[in-house]
């Protein structure tokens, strides 16, 4: 049971270290290429669908590779939800070091950008709906009163975006992944159909 149980830490703090390696990857890719600042606030809303749909793809498929290897492809909801979650909060405390060390240490001026970049777009997109100096000075205002985050508030935000967030999508990955253990409800339900059918 306890050797079970190392078994179960090590996996998911490894597959834990995968998942935020890829994030990582990923977030320095778009850092070093100024994506969010090239493409504007529908490209910043397609980049954040495609890390959430790549969250998706990976719960699932680091919650097959747990449950093929620990269970012998026989995992319940509960297990499978109590891996994920515990996989992405392990996931987002490294995820969020790095958003603290790229905003602190490497380039404390990007969330500065970025912020310039959403205000400008933002201005540029309320002129063309036509509305008045005054509805989009009103707007801008808010954005002044918000500021640029800290390192330490993007660290917050990331940790509690990724741990709230990957909690979500585990309980869809989990839904996809289960498989019915001997003695779960469905499978008595099958046995007492093949009894009945004997019988017949």
């Amino acid at each position: 049971m306890e050797e079970q149980q190392t078994t179960r830490m090590k996996l998911t703090m490894t597959y834990g270290i995968y998942l935020a390696g890829i994030s990582i990857v990923t977030s320095l890719f778009i850092w070093a290429t100024s994506l969010i600042e090239h493409l504007g606030l529908i490209g910043s809303a397609l980049i954040g669908v495609f890390q959430f749909g790549l969250l998706a793809f990976l719960l699932v498929y680091f919650t097959k590779r747990y449950r093929d290897t620990l269970f012998d492809g026989k995992i319940t909801f509960g297990q499978a939800f109590t891996f994920g979650v515990l996989l992405v909060v392990f996931s987002s405390v490294i995820s969020a070091l790095y958003s603290y060390i790229l905003n602190k240490y490497i380039d404390p001026e990007y969330m500065h950008r970025v912020m310039t970049m959403i205000q400008d777009k933002t201005y540029q997109m309320l002129s063309n709906q036509g509305l008045s100096q005054e509805q989009i000075d009103a707007a801008m205002v808010k954005f002044e009163e918000k500021g640029i985050p800290s390192a330490m508030e993007t660290l917050v935000s990331s940790l509690q975006g990724g741990i709230i967030g990957g909690a979500i999508m585990s309980l869809i990955s989990s839904a996809i992944v289960k498989k019915n253990v001997k003695g779960d409800s469905e499978d008595a339900f099958d046995e007492a159909m093949e009894d009945v059918k004997t019988e017949e």
